[in-house]
Parts: C-alpha cells; sequence; structure tokens
C-alpha cells in the first residue's frame, strides 16, 4: 500500500507542476525550506520577517492610540457583560451572528472591562492568526512559503482593522486557518484520517457558530477540499468527508433562518463605484485614495496573478476569486451580503495564494514577476500605515461626558436603537448604567412583533427576548433605546443622540409623519457624534 501511495503521489506531483513544493515522504514528510541556493534568498527572509514584524507594531500602534469603540464593538461588549443565559438569547434576538465570539468575549471579560482590554482580545487573536497562517503553511509547503504568507497577511490593512476592533474576525480567522490546514493535509496526503475528521468538524462547527456567513467559508473549504480528495483518495475517504460536512451544513441552519428574517448589510443593486469602494476597502484598507477606482485596478493582480501559478491556482480560484463572484451574485439576485468585512473573510487564503505564486516567481528568478510581488506588498504596506495614520473611531466616551456634563440631573436622551443606547449606558457615570442586553428594549412592531406575539402563545414570555422595560434610569437621568415621540410630547426638553433627520424632528410612532413642534436649543458633536437638544413648544 505505502509504495501504491508513493507512485500515486509522484504523478499528482507531475500533474500539477509543483517540483519544488512537493519534496514530502509518501508519509506526508517537510520539505526542504528553501531550495536551490540559500546564499541568493538571504534578503528575502530577512524582508519577510521584517513585513511581519511591522504589520505586529502597526497592531500595537492602534491599540494604543485608538482605545474607543464604535457601535458594532459596544454591541459586543454589552453582550458579552451580560450574563451567560442571557448573552445567548440577546444574540438570538439581535444580532445577525452566531454567539460563539460572544461567548469567547464573555469570558475575556472576566479578567478586565476597560474599552483597551476587549480591543487587546482583537489584538492578540489577530497576531496569533499571522502565526496560525505562518504554521499551516510551514507544516503544508514549506517555510519559505510560510513567511510569504505571513508577511502579507500580516500587512493586509483590512487585518490591522479586524485587529483593533471588538468583533469576531480575528477569531474567525485563526479557525478558518485551521479547518483549512486539516483539509489541505487530507489532500496532500489523500486520506481522511479519523482524527482529522474530527478536527474538522469541530473547527467546521466553530467557523459556522462564530459568523452570519461562517457557513459559507465552511462551503467552499470542504467543497476544495472534496474535489481534490476526489482525485485521488479512496471512495470511503470522500464519503467520511461529505458525511463531516453534512453535520456542519446543518448548524448553519441557525445563521441562515435568522439571516432570513433580518436586514443584511451589502450591496443590493450593480453600482460600480460602490463594488469599487468595497473592493478598496477590502483589499487596501479604509482611507485609502481613490476608493472606487482603486480596489478595480489592483483586484486582478491579487486574484488573477496566483492563477498563473500551479500549486496556487486551486486555492486563488475556489478559494477567493469564486467565493467574490458568489457573493456579489448572492448581493443583486437574493439578499445583501458583499461587503468589505464579508469579503475580508476570505483574505486568509488570499494571502496564502500570493504566498504560493510569490514563492515561486521569487525562485524563478522572474524579474518582471519579482517587481510585481514586491510591489504588491509594499502597497499593502502603505495601505496599512495610512489606514494607522487617518482612520479614526467614532467612540461615544467623550459625547456621553459632554451630555453628563452639560445636561440636567434629571435629563432624558433618546437613542437610536441598541447599540447606541449600550454605548450611554456604558459611559454614563463611570459605567454606573451598565446591565444585561435583555434588559431594556424599545417596543417592537412589524415583522418582530409577530414574532413575540407567537412566543407568547406558546408560552414563552419569561424567556425575556422583548426586554423587561422601555427605558433606564441612571440617577435622575433617563435613557431610551429608541425615538420616542409619545414620550417627548409630555417633556419640555430632551437631548436626541445623532438625529436620523433633521434635529429636532421626530419620526411618529407606527405612521412615519413628521413631528416639528420641536426647536433646536443646543448642539454638541465630538468624535463623529452628534448630540442635540430639543425644546417642547407645544409645552
Amino acid at each position: 500500500m505505502d509504495a501504491v501511495r508513493t507512485a500515486y503521489q509522484r504523478a499528482m506531483r507531475r500533474e500539477d507542476a509543483a517540483a519544488d513544493y512537493e519534496k514530502s515522504s509518501p508519509k506526508g514528510g517537510k520539505p526542504s525550506s528553501l531550495s536551490g541556493d540559500t546564499r541568493k534568498w538571504d534578503s528575502v527572509p530577512i524582508l519577510l520577517v521584517a513585513l511581519i514584524t511591522a504589520g505586529i507594531v502597526l497592531r500595537i500602534l492602534n491599540l494604543l492610540l485608538d482605545a474607543s469603540l464604535w457601535e458594532d464593538e459596544v454591541f459586543s461588549v454589552a453582550l458579552a457583560e451580560s450574563p451567560l443565559i442571557d448573552l445567548l438569547f440577546a444574540a438570538l434576538r439581535f444580532d445577525t451572528h452566531p454567539p460563539l465570539y460572544y461567548v469567547q468575549l464573555h469570558l475575556w471579560a472576566a479578567f478586565g472591562d476597560s474599552d483597551r482590554w476587549y480591543i487587546l482580545n482583537s489584538t492578540l487573536l489577530s497576531v496569533a492568526a499571522i502565526v496560525a497562517i505562518y504554521e499551516a503553511c510551514r507544516r503544508i509547503y514549506d517555510r519559505s512559503v510560510a513567511l510569504w504568507a505571513g508577511a502579507i497577511f500580516a500587512v493586509m490593512p483590512l487585518q490591522l482593522f479586524f485587529a483593533e476592533n471588538v468583533r469576531m474576525y480575528p477569531m474567525l480567522a485563526i479557525l478558518e486557518i485551521g479547518l483549512w490546514y486539516v483539509l489541505q493535509a487530507m489532500v496532500r496526503d489523500r486520506h481522511a484520517s479519523k482524527g482529522r475528521l474530527i478536527a474538522a468538524l469541530c473547527l467546521g462547527l466553530a467557523v459556522t457558530l462564530t459568523h452570519g456567513l461562517g457557513f459559507f467559508v465552511a462551503f467552499f473549504l470542504f467543497l476544495h477540499a472534496a474535489i481534490r480528495l476526489r482525485q485521488g483518495a479512496p471512495g470511503r475517504d470522500l464519503l467520511f468527508l461529505i458525511a463531516t460536512y453534512v453535520v456542519v451544513a446543518l448548524a448553519a441552519l441557525y445563521p441562515l433562518v435568522i439571516g432570513a428574517i433580518r436586514q443584511t448589510e451589502g450591496i443590493a443593486g450593480f453600482d460600480l463605484p460602490t463594488i469599487g469602494i468595497h473592493l478598496t476597502l477590502t483589499l487596501l484598507g479604509l482611507e485609502f485614495p481613490w476608493p472606487t477606482i482603486a480596489g478595480f485596478l489592483i483586484l486582478p493582480l491579487l486574484t488573477l496573478l496566483p492563477l498563473s501559478e500551479p500549486r496556487a491556482r486551486w486555492i486563488g480560484g475556489a478559494l477567493v476569486f469564486l467565493p467574490f463572484l458568489v457573493l456579489l451574485a448572492i448581493s443583486l439576485l437574493a439578499k445583501p451580503v458583499f461587503i468589505y468585512r464579508t469579503l475580508g473573510l476570505f483574505l486568509p487564503f488570499l494571502a496564502i495564494s500570493l504566498a504560493l505564486y510569490a514563492d515561486a516567481v521569487f525562485k524563478a528568478q522572474t524579474i518582471v514577476q519579482r517587481i510585481v510581488v514586491s510591489a504588491i506588498a509594499l502597497v499593502m504596506l502603505a495601505g496599512g500605515i495610512n489606514y494607522t495614520m487617518s482612520f479614526e473611531k467614532r467612540g461615544y466616551r467623550e459625547i456621553v461626558a459632554a451630555w453628563e456634563a452639560s445636561s440636567p440631573a434629571d435629563a432624558v436622551i433618546m437613542t437610536n436603537g441598541p447599540s447606541e443606547f449600550w454605548a450611554v449606558m456604558r459611559y454614563l457615570n463611570n459605567g454606573e448604567g451598565r446591565r444585561s442586553a435583555l434588559e431594556i428594549q424599545a417596543p417592537v412592531r412589524d415583522g418582530m412583533l409577530r414574532i413575540k406575539q407567537k412566543l407568547e402563545g406558546m408560552g414563552a414570555a419569561s424567556l425575556g427576548l422583548f426586554g423587561r422595560l422601555n427605558y433606564a434610569q441612571v440617577g435622575g437621568r433617563r435613557i431610551y433605546p429608541y425615538l420616542a415621540e409619545d414620550v417627548a410630547s409630555d417633556l419640555p426638553a430632551f437631548w436626541i443622540l445623532n438625529p436620523p433627520k433633521a434635529n429636532c424632528i421626530l419620526a411618529e410612532a407606527g405612521t412615519g409623519t413628521g413631528v416639528s413642534d420641536y426647536q433646536e436649543e443646543a448642539d454638541i458633536s465630538l468624535g463623529g457624534n452628534h448630540l442635540t437638544q430639543c425644546r417642547n413648544l407645544r409645552l
């Protein structure tokens, strides 16, 4: 059997035209780290290590320079600081994403609760993702490819954004890389062992239950592995892999059902400038110049060039290019999902495909292609530096402090939904108002009201999915998680955080008609937030 396997692997190596890559033993031993005259390549590893170091330094700088939380981050923290049972129900009630990341953050919150402490969680996970992609590529390929993958991934501007955001993306990257490694090891050895199948099952479930589109990533990873495994592994190994994926797919029912009833973010029409902006955000980072066209210009270099390298072709095609096209098609034909954060889910595989291409062209000493690869790495580094220097979060600490200082002790403030409400509660009076994410909610309406009525009919009202109170009381101040016109009509004055319309114009509950019996008295703008005091002219 070993002889047969050896003969087959050699045939596959010739077919894939990957002589430098496939120097492993029949059992999947490790290839040599650098081929050829290593003296010619001493400078390349040094430069790649420098890029990895630069990526880590930029992550640390972002952690130290900007420790504020914006809307989605406040959402994450509010869920994480809730009791565990409330956390699980709150994720079901408010979010399109499954709760696994919030559970992890809940455990992290047991050791600290400052803004920087929460951001540190993402920063450390992002650094761990660099280590994970390096180690996975080292085991599957060699040290040279691993250095390229780690360097490219480290300086990807969007990964810097993920590293300073209290969201699930760095954790998901680690899980994705781990799942890719396990499946790729099966492909390399043409054998799906029991241990690897169990690992693939656990990682596939974790990916699916971490992000609302984690099941989408898992699908392409398993599809890629199944197609490759079908080329030479025993039939039963392929069946075992398919059976493993079926279990993972069952877990996808959670995000699919939630996503079907909730509004999702993304491009809803074929708008080329907007598509270009999201490509630029994905590939070159936030605040990059010429956003409507820069993404289109670099997209062919990042996605099509690796397709010319046999080792990178499968990964670049099946795990980058095809998912991008499918996401765009889903957005245009079914439900908006094409957005830079969603595209960012596939960046680890873009880094790997680029690493394989870069390693090949540098070893082949092709001058023009080496210049192109170097330019790509430098543009990404420039995008990361530009992001670090230019991007500022829209935090809430300053605006809440300004409201506390300039409003009377019995002031009333109205916010636009749970995230802004939780932000006020987090920073008001040194966080005195923090409480479970399920405790206080706006009255529900429309489709959510129908769900509430059905749950109550089934005797599930005690779950607290729709809140116990409509507003919070902190000292003498009242904070509302919605724009309550019925409440405002009885108040001589009130405040609005980030009014969705013109200042002091509310939407009358249930009708959407304008109410203009309020006059602006004061206006405060800080950190990208807008706070308006309104005087009731009817009183």
